[in-house]
């Protein structure tokens, strides 16, 4: 049988779950009786098994087969596969075996009955098996690092579930990398903040440094590090709302929300502290789902100090009444 033929044969015409085996080998001169050794190069696989089991998507993904023979198991690595009519055919990696097996079917090729087949992997549903698609029991969980813990703000975005572990230096250790508080890409927008440059026309000056000077003048703050933002509840009002008409409104008929401001380290040791309430040049956000954006242009109204704040069109605070 040659390829083309042996392709252009369904295993099923020999039964169902039949798998064909190709192999080449010499020939002797009368008869053309296969001589020893034999290479077995290729094996064609039905999409159903032999109890009716849909195998197609673990023969699209399968990287090894394993199967009894006369000599012993072998194992067949997968180099190339086909998808045919109701079959894939697979080339392999040649496998080299001294013997047939003795049982002939009605065609008189050797058979070998009521042998199981192993797929390596097996996957019952269709799946792109790569490196980059995990398997189960192959995949790894994220590196954690020892210095930082996990903060659980499901529950609430202002008080961690887990705070007592956190104090206690119990908290599950977090899984992230070191890189994250060491790559200057990475803490610039989290920690140390960034300067968005609106130069505008500059005039032509070759010194760098009066260069440098000159944009660094027109430059403007405007990206805040993402740390220490500390919540308090206020109502909103427009920029242009009367101070004293906002601190007589009954807090019953006030919408009050959630605000955050960025609080800065003030005082002396001892008694260095927090600030739990915006003062001026702190910046104010709201939140909207998971997300915080500056209140620019706005006036609050401080529920628990009953002051009214004024920010600019950057968020800062600008004025305390």
């Amino acid at each position: 049988m040659t390829l083309q033929e042996f392709l252009a044969t369904s295993p099923t015409s020999y039964g169902p779950g039949n798998m064909n085996l190709l192999y080449s080998s010499s020939i002797s001169g009368s008869g053309n009786t296969p001589i020893a050794p034999f290479h077995i190069q290729g094996l064609a696989i039905p999409f159903s098994s032999v109890n009716g089991v849909n195998v197609e998507a673990a023969l699209k993904e399968v990287d090894t087969f394993r199967f009894d023979y006369p000599t012993g198991q072998l194992s067949a690595k997968i180099t190339g596969r086909q998808q045919k009519s109701g079959f894939y055919y697979f080339t392999m990696a040649e496998i080299v075996v001294n013997s047939l097996p003795s049982t002939l079917n009605f065609s008189g090729d050797p058979i070998i009955n009521d042998t199981a087949c192993v797929f390596i992997p097996y996957v019952t549903l269709n799946f792109n098996n790569s490196d980059y698609n995990p398997l189960t029991n192959n995949s790894e969980g994220s590196k954690t690092t020892a210095y930082h813990q996990v903060v659980d703000k499901q529950t609430s975005q202002f008080v961690p579930t887990n705070f007592t572990a956190i104090i206690s230096g119990s908290a599950k250790s977090a899984e992230i990398q070191e890189s994250t508080y060491t790559s200057a890409g990475i803490i610039n927008g989290r920690y140390n903040g960034s300067k968005t440059t609106a130069a505008g026309p500059i005039s032509r000056l070759y010194h760098k440094g009066q260069f440098t000077a000159e944009v660094n003048s027109k430059a403007i703050t405007a990206n805040e590090p993402a740390v220490n933002l500390v919540s308090f509840k206020a109502s909103l009002h427009a920029s242009d709302a009367d101070t004293t008409t906002i601190k007589d409104i009954l807090n019953a008929d006030r919408k009050q929300v959630d605000v955050l401001f960025t609080s800065q380290l003030s005082g002396s040791h001892p008694k260095k502290i927090f600030p739990s309430f915006a003062k001026v040049n702190d910046t104010i956000f709201s939140i909207e789902g998971n997300r915080t954006f500056k209140l620019t242009n706005n006036k609050l109204y401080s529920i628990d100090t009953d002051e009214v704040l004024t920010t600019d069109n950057l968020g800062a605070v600008t004025l305390v009444e």
